[in-house]
């Protein structure tokens, strides 16, 4: 029977469902620290082990990731070549749309302002707000995550422009797409700029220090993709200056974040630990997601299947 490692935690109904896709060709070891000889036998593992205990698993032909990205592998030497390697994305989009929903609105609505003077007992007006309906959204990536966003934009009222590597289709929630030639003009005009990318040779300081002066003074950046997309250093200087409105940062390069580091210090900032796709022991809805598409790809690798989410090793993205 073929082995399946699943390290990730698993609740009885989602070994209910890995083993309901198996229907009884296969063995089940569900381990988070598994030994080395389970790692030997397996020829599929289910979540993220360590790059360096993959080396001697002669067996194992797909790794299927319990998250979005893949760039714990992409970006370091000595994942095996001969073995496929499978995100979960698909899972995450709902849930990160709130958390940059819930970032944006803080800022525009003062939020953590009347937080402050709750504690105080203080009964004071803010001052001035924004809303999200009316502004011009620009949302960097148009997969799961960015759709998803873009669709919740368009809701409260929102013109949403994505960007992506290749332009060839509009997918539902935008009302335009561009390729990534038109950065440049099109930060110049968004009020809302959200960023969904992964991490790439193509995407690492995407935004500099140039790219966040183009931005509008009053804008406001949400970073929900990879940390090392923006030039944290330099987003520092440009909030301390005063341009931008603020950012919501759920990723940051380094991560984490040192603790001496400017950005902690801004109350124009949401910063967060990389939470905004919580899955295990977080969000039992993102779980059963993660478990459905884990299952859906297992029914397929029987069977003989393409799989779902499969990372070219090229661009570091997934194949839905």
């Amino acid at each position: 029977m073929k082995q399946i490692l699943v390290m990730a935690p698993c609740r009885r109904e989602h070994r209910e469902m890995l083993e309901q896709a198996a229907q009884g060709s296969c063995h089940f070891i569900y381990n988070e620290h598994p030994s080395l000889s389970d790692m030997e036998s397996a020829e599929v593992i289910i979540g993220q082990p360590d790059i360096s205990m993959l080396q001697d698993c002669t067996r194992l032909q797909w790794v299927q990731m319990t998250c979005a990205g893949a760039d714990m592998y992409t970006r370091f030497p000595g994942f095996p070549e001969q073995v496929t390697l499978t995100t979960a994305s698909g899972a995450f989009g709902s849930v990160i749309a709130e958390y940059a929903f819930a970032g944006i609105l803080s800022l525009f609505r003062h939020l953590s302002s009347y937080r402050e003077q709750q504690q105080l007992a203080v009964w004071q007006d803010c001052g001035a707000e924004r809303t999200i309906e009316g502004s011009e959204v620009l949302i960097l990536g148009a997969g799961d995550i960015g759709e998803n966003i873009a669709r919740r934009m368009q809701a409260f009222g929102a013109t949403v422009t994505g960007i992506r590597r290749t332009v060839c289709d509009l997918p539902e929630g935008f009302d335009a797409m561009a390729g990534m030639h038109a950065l440049d003009a099109l930060l110049t005009q968004a009020d809302i700029v959200v960023c969904c990318l992964p991490h790439t040779p193509e995407t690492v300081h995407l935004l500099n220090r140039e790219r966040l002066m183009r931005m509008k003074p009053e804008a406001v950046l949400v970073n929900v993709g990879r940390g090392t997309l923006i030039d944290t250093n330099a987003l520092a200087d440009v909030i301390a200056n005063g341009h931008l409105l603020g950012a919501v940062l759920d990723v940051t390069d380094p991560e984490p974040l040192p603790a001496d580091h400017p950005l902690w210090s801004f109350d124009r900032v949401v910063l967060t630990p990389h939470i905004a796709g919580p899955s295990f022991h977080h969000s039992p809805l993102t779980e059963d997601k993660i478990f459905r598409i884990c299952s859906d790809n297992l029914s397929c690798y029987l069977a003989g299947q393409p799989l779902h989410n499969v990372v070219n090793w090229q661009t570091g993205y997934s194949t839905p």
